[in-house]
C-alpha cells in the first residue's frame, strides 16, 4: 500500500499479515504513519497579584512557591491533565490568600437533567425524528421489494440517517439486479445488516440474512444470489420442527424455552431435537411402567412467568438461576441435567418472580405519575439492565424538584424519555428521545 503525506510525498510500504503478531503489525503500521510529536502542555496560569520588591516578605512567600512547583514539575513531569491543571492553579492561589470556590465538574454537570435542557436545541428533536421516519420507510421499501420478514440494523449502531442511505443502496441493488436472484421473495427469512465475519451469510436454521454495510453491492449480490427456492423450503422445513421439538420440550419440563444470545441457530436446533428425542423415551418408559426416568417426568412446581434460557455449551456447563428468576442451562445439559435445574432452584425462582413483579407494579405507578405531571409521551428503558428500582429512583428525583425546576421539566411535554444505566449522560437518542441516566440530578 502506499501513503501520501502532507508534504505530497508518496511513500510504498508493505506489511507481512500471515506470519506477524499483532503487536508487530501494528507497531509497523504506527511507524509507516509516523504520527508528529504530541504538541507542549498549555502554561499553566494562577492568579497572582503584582507586587514590587520593596515587598520583601511577599517576594519570600513567591520564591518559595516557585521551589515547590519546579520540585512537583520534576516529580510528576511536566504534562498535566486539565483537572490537575485546576488543582494546581487553585493550590497556588490559595498560597497567596485566594479563595478556592466549588465547581461542578463535567461529568456532574451532563448528568443535570435541568442543565442539559436549558441548553438543548429543540430542533435536533425535530431532525431525528424526522430521519427515523425515512428510515422506517426506506425499510419498508426494501421488506416490500425482497419480501423480507424482517430487516434489522440496530446492532450498527448507526444515526438512522446514515441506515435510511444503507437501505437505499439495497433497494437500488433490487431495482437493478432482481433478474439475477434466485428466488422471488426470501420469505421467511429476515435481513440482518452486521460487520460479523465470523457467522454465516445465509442462516437454514435461524433464517437470516447476513449483509456487510461496508461491503459493495457486488458482494451484496453474491449473498442474495446464494439463496435458493431449496433454501426457502429447507427453512420452512427446520422452523416447522423447532415449533414442534419446542412444544414437546415445554411439556416436559413446564417452563417456556428461549433461545439465549451466546447460543447459535444450529446449536439451538440441535439442543431442542436431542431434548425432544429424550422427552419420548421418557414417556415410553413412563408408559411401559417402569424406571427411575418415569418417575422424574412430572412437572414442577414453577411460576407461569418462569423460562429456562438455552446458552451455548461454552457459556454455561451447569444449569444457574438468574436475578429476574429465570433459568439459565446449557445446550450441551441433559433433559434430566436440567429438570434437575429447575428442581433445585424452584422456590428461588417463583420468589424472585414475585418481588420483581412488585416492583414493576411500583415502577409503573412512578411512571404514570411522572407521565401525568410532566405531560411524557412515553417513558421506557434503554436497556434491559436498567432495573425497575433504579427506574423509580430516577423518576422519583425528578418529581422531587422545586416548582421553578419543574417549570423547566414541563417542557418535556410530548416527548419520549427513555432511562440508561448509570455509566451513561443526559443526550439525545437516534429517535429523538430524551435519554436521563438512573444517577441524574
Amino acid at each position: 500500500f502506499s501513503i501520501e503525506r502532507k508534504d505530497g510525498t508518496i511513500s510504498k510500504q508493505s506489511i507481512q499479515l500471515n506470519n506477524s503478531s499483532p503487536h508487530k503489525i501494528l507497531g509497523r503500521m504506527a511507524a509507516s504513519i509516523s504520527f508528529p510529536p504530541p504538541p507542549p502542555p498549555p502554561p499553566i496560569i494562577s492568579s497572582q497579584p503584582q507586587y514590587t520588591h520593596q515587598n520583601n516578605e511577599y517576594a519570600n512567600i513567591h520564591h518559595r512557591s516557585t521551589v515547590s512547583n519546579q520540585f512537583h514539575q520534576q516529580q510528576f513531569g511536566a504534562v498535566r491533565n486539565n483537572v490537575d491543571q485546576f488543582i494546581w492553579s487553585q493550590g497556588s492561589s490559595l498560597l497567596f490568600g485566594g479563595h478556592h470556590h466549588h465547581k461542578k465538574t463535567p461529568n456532574s454537570t451532563n448528568r443535570n437533567v435541568i442543565h442539559f435542557l436549558n441548553n438543548l436545541d429543540y430542533d435536533h428533536i425535530k431532525q431525528r425524528k424526522l430521519d427515523r421516519i425515512n428510515a422506517t420507510a426506506a425499510v419498508l421499501v426494501a421488506r416490500r421489494a425482497f419480501q423480507f420478514s424482517a430487516i434489522d440494523g440496530t446492532g450498527l449502531g448507526w444515526s438512522s440517517a446514515s441506515l435510511a442511505i444503507t437501505i437505499s443502496r439495497l433497494t437500488d441493488l433490487h431495482e437493478e439486479h432482481r433478474a439475477k436472484l434466485g428466488v422471488t421473495s426470501f420469505y421467511p427469512f429476515r435481513l440482518v445488516l452486521t460487520s460479523d465475519e465470523f457467522q454465516s451469510r445465509v442462516d437454514l436454521f435461524g433464517g437470516v440474512v447476513r449483509l456487510n454495510p461496508a461491503a459493495t453491492v457486488v458482494q451484496w449480490l453474491g449473498v442474495l444470489m446464494d439463496v435458493t427456492t431449496e433454501d426457502v423450503r429447507i427453512l420452512k422445513e427446520n422452523q416447522r420442527l423447532l415449533k414442534r421439538y419446542g412444544k414437546i420440550v415445554e411439556d416436559a419440563l413446564g417452563v417456556r424455552v428461549v433461545k439465549g444470545h451466546t447460543c447459535e441457530s444450529e446449536e439451538y436446533y440441535r439442543c431442542m431435537e436431542r431434548l425432544a428425542m429424550e422427552s419420548r423415551r421418557w414417556d415410553d418408559g413412563s408408559t411401559r411402567g417402569g424406571g427411575e426416568e418415569g418417575k422424574n417426568n412430572a412437572l414442577l412446581a414453577v411460576s407461569n412467568e418462569a423460562c429456562a434460557v438455552i446458552e451455548s455449551e461454552q457459556a454455561c456447563r451447569r444449569g444457574r438461576l438468574r436475578k429476574d428468576g429465570t433459568f439459565e442451562v446449557g445446550a450441551g445439559m441433559g433433559l434430566q441435567m436440567i429438570r434437575k435445574t429447575l428442581g433445585d432452584y424452584a422456590v428461588r425462582s417463583n420468589e424472585s418472580i414475585r418481588i420483581e413483579s412488585e416492583k414493576r407494579a411500583r415502577c409503573q405507578e412512578v411512571v404514570d405519575r411522572f407521565m401525568y405531571e410532566f405531560g411524557v409521551q412515553r417513558v421506557r428503558k434503554i436497556s434491559s439492565l436498567v432495573a425497575s428500582d433504579q427506574m423509580s429512583d430516577c423518576l422519583s428525583t425528578l418529581l422531587r424538584k422545586e416548582e421553578g425546576e419543574k417549570e423547566i421539566l414541563r417542557c418535556l411535554a410530548g416527548q419520549s424519555i427513555g432511562i440508561a444505566g448509570s455509566g451513561q449522560l443526559c443526550h439525545l437518542g437516534d429517535d429523538g428521545s430524551i435519554i436521563i441516566p438512573t444517577n441524574c440530578s
